[in-house]
């Protein structure tokens, strides 16, 4: 399954929910027009991307022309670029709508005029709350080897998080072991989880230190240096982290 194949590399991306794909269908949903579907394969003949995408029908000229991606799915950069090329090379399509991107999103870099891509919402999609650190910083896996002395103060719901930690990293062999050496830097609980998936910068979580003797993150101390890498098994996690941004891709008529 091609989502199946994009949550292996995507930072946070969540288990689609039971039936998420058994409403598909053809036919026109109100006002909405039919819905339409794009699928890419490889040379193999082999799926490595899907889009679905429909044409709103509209009785002004002024909200004519309007083209809304309600998915895009691709394994590879090839398959990610054709579909976004299809999609935006529509005859008469003055807009194109795509709610529910990733906050990264690439396609801004794809166009001639990257100014015409426009964010004009983002919500929260993911929250993570590491309840058992070292447990979930041991069953991910980070970019490069490294070690990192850090402690945690004032998790007053899993108290047995407060304590120096040794985390050390590598390739496959990864352990976080209480220790009693010197801190590397001290680390906030929240601060701490949103770093786990890989998605956040060290570096700005520390402009938002607030003691200079309490370091929130710092840039370049966790194995890998640029902070850890996405999760490659369940993660021990409950809640805060923001992940997904809803988009809106204004087409240059020229």
């Amino acid at each position: 399954m091609v989502h199946a194949g994009v949550r292996a590399y995507r930072v946070g991306e969540l288990t689609p929910l039971a039936g998420r794909w058994d409403g598909l269908s053809d036919k026109a949903d109100g006002m909405n027009g039919p819905l339409r579907y794009l699928v890419h394969r490889d040379k193999r003949g082999d799926v490595d991307g899907i889009a679905n995408f429909r044409l709103p029908w509209s009785s002004t000229a002024d909200n004519a022309g309007t083209l809304v991606v309600e998915a895009l799915e691709a394994t590879n950069p090839i398959a990610y670029r054709a579909l976004w090329s299809v999609l935006t090379d529509f005859d008469l399509t003055k807009t194109i709508v795509a709610p529910g991107r990733p906050r990264d999103e690439p396609l801004r870099w794809m166009l001639t005029n990257p100014r015409a891509m426009r964010i004009t919402r983002q919500s929260d999609n993911l929250w993570a709350r590491l309840l058992d650190v070292p447990l979930a910083l041991t069953q991910r896996s980070y970019d490069t080897p490294g070690e990192l002395k850090f402690t945690i103060d004032g998790d007053r719901m899993c108290p047995a998080n407060n304590r120096t930690w040794h985390l050390q990293a590598d390739g496959a062999s990864v352990t976080c072991i209480p220790t009693n050496q010197v801190t590397d830097m001290t680390i906030t609980l929240p601060a701490l989880s949103s770093l786990y998936f890989g998605g956040m910068s060290a570096h700005d979580l520390r402009m938002r230190a607030t003691s200079p003797h309490t370091s929130t993150a710092r840039s370049g101390s966790w194995p890998g240096c640029s902070g850890p890498t996405p999760n490659r098994t369940t993660p021990s996690a409950s809640q805060p982290h923001a992940r997904h941004a809803v988009s809106l891709f204004e087409r240059n008529p020229c």
